[in-house]
Formats: C-alpha cells, sequence, structure tokens
C-alpha cells in the first residue's frame, strides 16, 4: 500500500506546482480540476486530502491575493508620497486589469453617491475576486476579510486583514494594514502601515507609516502617523516624523512641521510656515514663503526655539538667534535682528514699536 500512497502524495504535489505555475488568468478554470484530483486523492489516504487541500488553499490564496497586496500598498505608499509633494494622482493601472472590481486601482476611483443594487448587510471576502457580493454594492453594518475586499461605499466596522478599499465613502470604523478610501471617511481609520482618505477626514486617523487627508474641503480631527502625515486643510491636531498642510487650524506636532497657513501652534524640531497666527516652538522656527520672491512672511505672534526667523513679525522671538526684516514686538536673544528696524542688530534685547 505504500507505493500508491507514495504515488498519489506525488501526484497532489504535481498538481499543486502545476497550479502555482498557472498564469492568473487561468488559475479560476485550474481549481476546479485541481480540487477534484485532491478528493480522489482522499480517497486513498486521507492525511494526503487534508496536505493537499491546505496546498491549494494556500496557492489559490496566494496567487490571487499576490497583485491586490502589492498593489494596496504601492497604492498607500504613491498616495501619501504624492500627496506629501502635493502631485495631483494618476491612474498606473488599467481598470480592470487586475480582479474582477478593482476600479479603486484603475483610472476610475471616484467617490460616487451610491452603489448600485440593495445595499447588503454584510460583507465576506477573502479577497475582491472571492467575496460575496459585488463590488459595486453598499455595505450597511459588517464588513470582514482575510485579505482584502473591496465595495463601493461602506459604513459600520470594517476589518480587512491586509487591504480594505473604499471606492467612495467609508463612516464607522475601519481597520487593516492599509486602508483606501476614495472618497470621505468618517469616524475611526486604523491602518497597520498606511491610512489613505481622498476625500475629507471627520474623526481619527491613525497610519503606522502614512496618514494622508487628500480632500479639499476641511478635514476634522486627530491624524497621526509614524512617518509622514499630510492633510490639505486640517483642523484638529496633526501628529507625525514630518507632519504636512496645506491650511492649518489647531496643533501640529511632530519632527518636521510645515503649512502654508497655520492658525495655532507648531510645536517639531523644525517647522516652517509661510503665514503663522500664533505660536512655533522648536529648534528651528521659520516663517517665510521659499517659493516667493522676494520671500515673505507674516508672522503674528510668537516664535520660540533657538533659531527664529520671519519676514514680517507682530509679538515676540525668544531664542539664540532672531530675525527679522521688520518687527513690531520684543526679541529676546543672543543675537537680535530686525534689518529694517530702529537698531538693526542688538544683543540680548532688540525691539520696535
Amino acid at each position: 500500500m505504500k507505493r500508491p500512497v507514495r504515488s498519489v502524495r506525488l501526484l497532489a504535489l504535481a498538481a499543486c506546482a502545476a497550479l502555482a505555475a498557472t498564469p492568473a488568468p487561468s488559475r479560476a478554470e485550474s481549481f476546479g480540476s485541481v480540487c477534484e484530483g485532491a478528493l480522489y486523492a482522499g480517497a486513498a489516504s486521507p492525511l494526503v486530502f487534508v496536505g493537499a487541500i491546505a496546498g491549494v488553499g494556500a496557492v489559490v490564496v496566494g496567487g490571487y491575493t499576490l497583485f491586490d497586496v502589492g498593489e494596496s500598498f504601492y497604492v498607500g505608499f504613491r498616495e501619501s508620497s504624492r500627496a506629501l509633494q502635493d502631485i495631483p494622482p494618476a491612474p498606473f493601472v488599467a481598470s480592470g486589469q487586475f480582479g474582477r472590481n478593482n476600479k479603486m486601482l484603475g483610472a476610475v476611483m471616484e467617490a460616487d453617491e451610491g452603489g448600485d443594487g440593495i445595499p447588503q448587510i454584510a460583507e465576506l471576502a477573502i479577497d475582491p475576486r472571492l467575496q460575496i457580493g459585488d463590488g459595486n454594492v453598499d455595505v450597511i453594518g459588517l464588513r470582514l476579510a482575510l485579505i482584502s475586499a473591496e465595495n463601493r461605499n461602506v459604513s459600520g466596522l470594517d476589518v480587512c486583514l491586509f487591504a480594505g478599499h473604499t471606492i467612495g465613502d467609508e463612516t464607522g470604523v475601519q481597520i487593516g494594514l492599509f486602508d483606501l478610501v476614495g472618497g470621505d471617511t468618517t469616524g475611526l481609520q486604523l491602518g497597520g502601515l498606511s491610512a489613505v482618505s481622498r476625500g475629507t477626514l471627520r474623526g481619527v486617523q491613525l497610519g503606522g507609516l502614512f496618514g494622508t487627508a487628500a480632500g479639499d474641503e476641511p478635514s476634522y480631527g486627530l491624524q497621526l502617523a509614524g512617518i509622514a502625515a499630510r492633510a490639505r486643510d486640517f483642523r484638529g491636531l496633526q501628529f507625525g516624523y514630518v507632519a504636512l498642510s496645506d491650511d492649518f487650524l489647531g496643533v501640529q506636532l511632530g519632527g518636521y512641521a510645515e503649512a502654508d497657513r497655520v492658525r495655532g501652534a507648531q510645536v517639531a524640531l523644525a517647522s516652517r510656515s509661510d503665514a503663522l497666527d500664533g505660536l512655533q516652538i522648536g529648534g528651528v522656527n521659520v516663517c517665510l514663503d521659499l517659493d516667493a520672491s522676494p520671500r515673505t512672511g507674516v508672522m503674528n505672534g510668537a516664535q520660540i526655539g533657538l533659531v527664529n526667523v520671519c519676514d514680517s513679525g507682530t509679538g515676540l522671538q525668544l531664542g539664540v538667534w532672531n530675525q527679522a526684516r521688520t518687527f513690531c514686538g520684543v526679541q529676546i536673544g543672543l543675537c537680535n535682528v530686525i534689518t529694517e528696524g530702529p537698531v538693526p542688530f542688538l544683543p540680548i534685547v532688540n525691539a520696535a514699536f
């Protein structure tokens, strides 16, 4: 009996190897025949049956999700890095190139108002190719995915082990390694590595590496990311090793904080703004529009750090080196420079009113 069992095992291994080598489009066609072979193998040995099914499952899940997981990471990284550079996103994968409903990754990624058909109460999936419902249908309630899932709009609890793709709006709680929402996000978005909302954020966004809220309308709440937190127009608390915003109202924390306009506070090792109404605290504080020629920058409030620089300021500069072109207020530090002031340079204290 040993030879037949050994032969069956070799056949099962050969079938799994053949499935792994099969191109992605024909995997679905091969799946049925391989499973049928596994059933015949099980008649000879239950152990072979279990091993064959496990091998087939691993290969199929790996084959079906290889592109999805890779693309999900690339999307999260790409959306965040492009948002850091303020470059409008451009399609990099043709619509439908991979999978059944991967519009999220293709040329069409729009926050449509509603999906097609009756909303689902629950969505269960391995990945977008192996999910219960259609990707164009809304989910109101629960979405669970072993690898990833894709739907139009999602409201409720959304847990995807690797990647959660929502073409439209997300409302509730989204948890996964890579979270990507094409519309607005309301509630909690928790991404182990990246959390991206291409619309506005109203709530809390936590990204292990990257967090992005790219909507043109103001976002509100808390944005926290290990490497880079980026928002266009943000109201609330933003924290990241690099914290970036166009128009910011609240408190911005990080190793480096930057915003075009700040109303509130920047607390970082180095911070920069074009216009400041509030407070900058850090090693180096700069209020200059570096893209303007000549450079401008209006500071109303206080700069406290080792080096404080602004073009035109009102209030207080406290540090080792304080510099302004025009200033209405007090500078306290080792070197105080007001280039167009009554006294261009004074140690310890300089003032102009």
